[in-house]
C-alpha cells in the first residue's frame, strides 16, 4: 500500500505517467544498450529531454539518408532510362510463335 500511495503523489495524473513510461521505453530500446531502465528513471528531465531530442534527430536523418539512397535507386533502375537494343524491345512487344501446353493426365 505504501507503494501505491507514493506512486500516486509523484504522478500527477495518468497522462504524464503514459508520457513518462513512453519516454522510459524509448531511451532504454533506442539507446543501444547505453541506458538501462533504472538509469533513465532516475535521469533528471532536462537529461531525459535532450538525450530522447538528440535520439529523434538521429533517427530523421537516418530517415533522410534512406529516402535519398531509395530514390537513387529508383532512378538508375527506371525502366523507361533503360537502353535496350532495338531486338530486345521487338522481342518483349511480338508475342511468341509457338504455345506449348502440357499434356493430359492419364
Amino acid at each position: 500500500m505504501i507503494y501505491q500511495s507514493q506512486q500516486n503523489s509523484f504522478f500527477p495524473g495518468q497522462e504524464y505517467r503514459a508520457v513518462f513510461m513512453t519516454e522510459i521505453f524509448e531511451l532504454v530500446y533506442h539507446g543501444n544498450g547505453g541506458f538501462s531502465w533504472n538509469d533513465v528513471w532516475d535521469m533528471p528531465i532536462p537529461h531525459r529531454k535532450f538525450s530522447l531530442k538528440k535520439i529523434n534527430e538521429f533517427l530523421k536523418k537516418v530517415e533522410e539518408q534512406r529516402n535519398t539512397q531509395s530514390q537513387i535507386i529508383t532512378e538508375n533502375t527506371d525502366m523507361k532510362k533503360f537502353k535496350m537494343s532495338d531486338d530486345t524491345k521487338q522481342a518483349a512487344i511480338k508475342p511468341p510463335d509457338f504455345i506449348s501446353k502440357a499434356r493430359a493426365k492419364k
